[in-house]
């Protein structure tokens, strides 16, 4: 089961979660303390004391910059809330997700929502973190609508912008699904596997509808029917109502999330009738346009598993290890490590990376045998190990401009770059230099001298145990 819920019962039993028992207002206090948790690489923030009717938790699908953080993976806590496992690698987490399609199972909506219904509709009674403006925000959470008997699920953004009415952002296919009016409910506090369900079946150039195959597909994910809609069934909050499509609104806020980069968008609005609730419900949020959100690590880890499945399908045969497109300081990178066909193969593998995605503009192309968990190394194979004059490949300056890093927002077009970090495949092996690292540096006698003193000097009880990785 992947409950929001249960997710947060994990962390803090890894000991990668902290609550906040000192009150914590929703009016900007919760967002500033969650936008420096993340900047810091703290663990999951648990906000236990709020005036309203939910309390917030931020952080649970994030993770720590990489490029500091050495004992925590980035995409550890989105693993732990997919049941894939605190030790999970990140090979195996980007393959089980690029290997995940719509269940052909028969979907059985056959339990109870949590939630139950409040006396009142009033939206502002629940209390949700607020945007600059002053504005509740939606986020993290999906639309569910229903057409011609299927359901789907989309992601949202928005805001409440009266009592009884929300203003979301879409993505404009779902829209196109739903038609100008349609019943529909917004589920908030729900789990990983609907949340990346909603992100590959809308955010990418090929739409999948049917989200809650893809859902219980990645999790077991309890579902249950409302009206005729079907939602996860752990949902802390459940918002029932009509949805209008208004592609000429006003946008619901002025920050962008990050499945926002990777489709088009259209704003809809959601006239309320009922809203339920957990006993003491639980909403996650993301302080977005912040460092390290939750929404970015989604995006990003969904639109890797995406590439790595078109590229390994690409040629017949699946030389890529691994595709990672890193959340830090919003590179607009994508790092491959993949076997080296033939010469030239590189080239034409970064350039199929950029025909299929938008997020970046640069890719770097490193040996199969690269480590995904060290960013930093993969770093320093970019400026060590490829020629700036020879492997360092800019294109022509007419490229449109990606869409994920801060830089050149203009609308201007630019150049694209590759850098080819791999040993020449036609080189035979004597003249590749081995990797150094301890094991290979020092003779036996040189490395056994060194445990030993180790151990004499108890630095295992002071430092900790020695890593294997």
């Amino acid at each position: 089961m992947t409950a929001l819920d249960d997710h947060l019962e994990t962390l803090r039993g890894t000991d990668d979660l902290v609550s906040i028992d000192e009150r914590v207002h929703w009016d900007g206090m919760a967002a500033s303390i969650a936008t420096e948790a993340a900047r810091h690489n703290c663990p999951a923030v648990l906000f236990e004391n709020t005036p309203g009717e939910v309390h917030f938790t931020s952080g649970v699908f994030g993770g720590p910059d990489q490029l500091a953080s050495l004992d925590r993976r980035p995409w550890r806590r989105i693993a732990q809330a997919l049941e894939f496992g605190s030790d999970c690698s990140y090979e195996a987490v980007i393959e089980r997700l690029s290997r995940s399609r719509a269940s052909t199972a028969a979907l059985e909506a056959d339990g109870e929502p949590a939630a139950t219904g409040l006396a009142d509709t009033d939206l502002y009674g629940l209390g949700l973190p607020t945007a600059d403006d002053g504005s509740p925000l939606i986020e993290l959470g999906i639309a569910i609508a229903t057409r011609d008997g299927d359901t789907s699920w989309a992601p949202i953004r928005g805001i409440e912008r009266r009592s009884t009415r929300l203003r979301l952002a879409v993505p404009s296919a779902f829209a196109d699904w739903c038609g100008e009016r349609a019943d529909a409910s917004v589920a908030l506090g729900v789990g990983a596997a609907p949340l990346v369900a909603a992100f590959q079946g809308w955010t990418q150039d090929r739409t999948v509808p049917d989200v809650l195959g893809l859902a219980t597909g990645i999790a077991d994910v309890p579902l249950a029917t409302v009206d005729s809609r079907v939602v996860p069934s752990e949902a802390n909050v459940l918002i029932d109502g009509r949805l209008t499509v208004d592609g000429t609104g006003d946008d619901p806020s002025d920050r962008t999330a990050a499945w926002e980069l990777s489709c088009e968008t259209t704003t809809v609005d959601v006239s309320v009738d009922r809203v339920a609730t957990r006993e003491d419900p639980v909403v996650a949020f993301a302080p977005f346009e912040g460092p390290l959100t939750d929404d970015l690590h989604l995006a990003s880890l969904v639109e890797a598993a995406q590439l790595f499945r078109r590229v390994n399908g690409y040629w017949g045969v699946s030389p890529v290890e691994w595709i990672r497109l890193p959340v830090e300081a919003r590179l607009g990178l994508c790092i491959v490590s993949s076997e080296i066909l033939y010469a030239g193969f590189e080239w034409q593998l970064a350039n199929t990376l950029f025909s299929f995605s938008d997020l970046f503009d640069k890719v770097l192309v490193l040996d199969e045998n690269a480590d995904p968990a060290n960013l930093a190394r993969s770093i320093d194979d970019m400026w060590v190990k490829a020629h700036p004059g020879n492997d360092w490949i800019f294109s022509e300056p007419n490229a449109p401009s990606a869409a994920t890093p801060t830089y050149r927002r203009d609308g201007e077009t630019g150049s694209r770059l590759y850098i080819n970090a791999t040993w020449d495949p036609h080189w035979d092996e004597e003249y590749i230099a081995p990797q150094v690292t301890f094991e290979t540096s020092f003779s036996d006698s040189v490395k056994d001298a060194l445990e030993e003193r180790w151990e004499a000097l108890g630095l295992d009880d002071l430092i900790g145990p020695k890593r294997d990785d």
